[in-house]
Parts: C-alpha cells; structure tokens; sequence
C-alpha cells in the first residue's frame, strides 16, 4: 500500500472564492449602510450601483466555486486512486504547494518512488479532448448543459503545464535540500503524468503512455509499469525522506 504523507487540501484557488464572497457581503453592507445613514436623495442613485456590483461579485464568486468544486471532485478520484495502490517504499503527497521563482506553487499530487518522482496533474473534464503534444492549447468539445448546443474551448496544453511545474519543482528541491542529497536529486528522474478523470470524459484522442498522459482507470497500471531512462538514477531512502521533509516541512 502507498504510504499517504500528505492528505488532499483545498486548493489555493480557493481563497479567491473566499475573497469574492467577502466582497460581495461588503458591498450589501454597504448598500444597507447607505440606505439608512445617507438621507440626501443621491441615496437612490447609489444603492442601485453598491447592488449591482455586489451581484457582479456573486456571479464571480459562484463561478469560479463550480469551477473549483469540479477540479476538486476530480483530484479526489485521484488522491483515492493513488491511496489505495499496491506499490512497494511508495509515499504520495497531495496539495503540495511551495515558492518558486517568486510565485506560489502547487501540484495535485506527488508520487515518491524508489525509481522516479512523479508529478501528476488531474484534469476534471466532461466532453471530448482534442490536441497534440507540441500544440500550446489543447481543445474541450462539450455540450451545454441546458441547451444542448455544442462548443469549444482551449485549454493551456497540461504536458506544458506539468513540464513547468517539475522544472520549479527541481529547482526548490536543489534550493532545499542538503549539499548531498541536493547532488543526488540532481540525477534522478522526474516523469509528468496528466490524469484525466472525468467519468463523462473521452481522452481517448490525447491518451498516450509514451507522453505521460492516461485516464484515471489505466493510472495504477500505468505507474507500475513505468521505467525511467536508464541514466536516471533511482531515490535512495535517505532521499525519498529527505524529499517528504522539504514538502511537508515535517
């Protein structure tokens, strides 16, 4: 069984959520505020604006609460996956969140094996994928929920996604770790891995093993399939535990 070192957290998007609903609660304050502590006529002017810009801050606020409801659901799936799988001296981390290159970071899921470290990213998308490894949007045919019509949308390419986050990965690692082990993490393997879980979701024209992207089902086999390039060298115990450390900060 994986040993779990760090369970599933709320995203970071999620404070924006927070900070749009807080902002939409202060604007009805000050709506209130202004209906019975401003008597001049220009009262009547004012409320109308204080209320719609409070229901601009509400569509914004549910908006992107769907939006990262529906990415947590799906690294849920993820997280559960990757739990319960049978991999020998394997630990996961997910939500790992750190600083790199002055910005925030964070990554679903991190997978510490005695061969590589994986970083997965999951994607919760219902409809149908299409793109290409070197294209830099991949597109997201779907059908409207009330309607029934079809559309597109682009989404940024996940593999360069996840390529930027092993690079700032790597770099907080080395920036981290001890002398030793910062030398030993320099040559060791870290595999992109793109997770599409969408149980309504067809990947199948983006699926491909040899790029590190697979639906949530072929995940487990995946993983225990995978053999880094033979220049890799494999994580030591020592800096498998040292990894966990900088992560966690435990």
């Amino acid at each position: 069984m994986v040993a779990t070192l760090q369970k599933l957290q709320p995203p970071r998007a999620m404070r924006w959520v927070t900070r749009w609903r807080w902002i939409t609660f202060l604007l009805v304050v000050l709506a209130v505020a202004v209906f019975f502590f401003l008597p001049h006529w220009s009262k009547w002017v004012v409320i109308p604006i204080v209320l719609v810009c409070g229901y601009w801050a509400f569509t914004i606020a549910q908006h992107r609460s769907r939006i990262v409801g529906e990415g947590s659901e799906g690294e849920a799936l993820t997280a559960k996956t990757l739990d319960t799988m049978t991999m020998e001296n394997a630990r996961v981390l997910h939500s790992v969140q750190f600083e790199s290159g002055d910005k925030p970071r964070e990554i679903d899921h991190l997978l510490i094996t005695p061969g590589a470290l994986f970083v997965i990213e999951t994607k919760y998308l219902r409809g149908r994928i299409a793109g290409d490894v070197l294209d830099r949007e991949w597109t997201l045919h779907k059908r409207a929920r009330k309607t029934r019509s079809r559309y597109k949308r682009g989404f940024y390419n996940p593999l360069k996604q996840v390529a930027t986050q092993i690079y700032h990965l790597r770099s907080h690692l080395e920036s981290n770790l001890g002398p030793r082990w910062a030398q030993e993490c320099s040559q060791i393997w870290i595999q992109g891995v793109v997770v599409f879980a969408h149980p309504q979701g067809d990947a199948s024209a983006v699926v491909s093993h040899e790029h590190g992207v697979v639906d949530l089902n072929n995940l487990p086999q995946y993983l225990a399939n995978y053999r880094p390039p033979s220049r890799a060298h494999r994580l030591s115990y020592g800096l498998r535990r040292e990894i966990a450390r900088v992560l966690t900060g435990q």
